[in-house]
């Protein structure tokens, strides 16, 4: 299969350009500055990469459309993957918990075991247009952590594995005042909240460190990509790099990342703290890490569109990131940190994974994604 582009803004490498687009048998066979009379007229449209999110937990809420109704695992994946895809994400990267911090009951053992299967089953079957892997997501307080982990680390669809720890008063959570409000708000009695406070800090005692140390040797055996999460400080940072993670995901703090990008590792953000102007948690705003050179890229944690919304975003005022730049942070970034080669950037031999986009009003339209060639969305 071949067909062509021409008239598109296309986003290649380090600028962005009018030009025409070849692909050939899913791949990108050529990429050309100026005017063309071959191929489809974008109309000066956007052509960029396909956006690659290392974390989205948007699986579970297809999967759990309400609380305790659960649906059809097979049929959450192919809606999820339609989501995906209508906001330009053709390679997906499925964040799931393993040894939940709480009584979600998309995180049990046995959910988390149909919601994979269901990806992995409609994904054999073809249903799913998008690439998606798993991105297990351990919390290293759990008491059950190793014995669930040893179950599903060997999925075939296993790609990343990330290091978290919840507990209130630290991390995520540093305001311990704002975060156990929620729990009152629900009805908890005080003593209930200092009960429940002592039994997080006493598994955090017993676990946490045991833990990390079982899942990075576990990623190291894999080979697995292995991601830090919501860390706080440098001792975070210098703990997390000598068991080898490369990815900081989510520092709360500019100290943490300052750390991290004095060891070496790949600082992301999420999409949505950019987007509503900071973390619904109170720490440190996407924004300043931008500003202090500080963000590589950014992942949608719980808002997929985010992420385009992010590479124009950044953009304008006060940022000023060129687009290449910007678009960098979805698409290359990603691709670097997950150690995929073939992918999120535009240029000949790689993948045909394209996002047609318009700006309406500022605001980025995706008019057409094609994910391996194949027209998509």
């Amino acid at each position: 299969m071949e067909f062509a582009f021409r008239n598109a803004r296309i986003v290649a490498g380090e600028e962005a350009f009018i030009g025409s687009l070849l692909v050939r048998g899913g791949a990108i066979a050529d990429v050309a500055r100026g005017s063309s009379a071959v191929g489809e007229d974008l109309e000066g449209d956007v052509l960029m990469p396909g956006i690659i999110d290392l974390h989205t937990d948007s699986l579970e809420r297809h999967y759990f459309p309400r609380a305790n109704i659960d649906w059809n695992p097979v049929s959450a994946a192919v809606t999820h993957d339609g989501c995906l895809l209508s906001v330009g994400v053709t390679t997906t990267f499925d964040s799931m918990s393993v040894g939940s911090y709480n009584a979600n009951p998309a995180r049990g053992e046995e959910t988390l075991r149909r919601l994979v299967d269901g990806l992995l089953n409609a994904q054999r079957a073809g249903l799913l247009k998008g690439d998606h892997r798993v991105h297990w997501r351990c919390e290293t307080t759990s008491d059950h952590l190793r014995e669930r982990l040893e179950h599903l680390a060997d999925h075939p669809m296993t790609a990343m594995v990330s290091l978290m720890d919840h507990t209130p008063g630290q991390r995520q959570y540093r305001n311990v005042e704002k975060h156990t409000a929620s729990w009152r708000a629900g009805g908890m009695s005080d003593l209930a909240v200092e009960e429940r406070l002592s039994a997080a800090r006493e598994r955090q005692a017993r676990n946490a460190a045991p833990n990390r140390a079982y899942v990075a040797a576990l990623a190291r055996e894999r080979g697995l990509p292995l991601a830090s999460h919501d860390d706080e400080d440098e001792a975070h940072v210098d703990e997390a790099a000598a068991l080898g993670a490369t990815v900081s995901e989510f520092p709360v703090t500019v100290a943490a990342a300052r750390r991290a990008r004095e060891r070496g590792m790949t600082i992301f953000m999420g999409g949505p703290n950019l987007i509503r102007g900071g973390s619904y948690s109170g720490n440190v705003r996407a924004s300043e890490l931008a500003e202090l050179g500080l963000l590589d890229g950014f992942a949608s944690d719980y808002v997929p569109r985010s992420l385009i919304e992010c590479a124009f975003r950044i953009t304008g005022e006060p940022f000023g990131w060129s687009l290449a730049r910007g678009v960098a942070l979805v698409t290359d970034a990603p691709a670097r940190a997950s150690g995929l080669t073939d992918r999120g950037r535009i240029a000949p031999g790689l993948r045909a994974d394209v996002v047609r986009v318009r700006q309406v009003d500022g605001l980025p339209i995706v008019r057409g994604v094609w994910a391996e060639g194949r027209r998509v969305a």
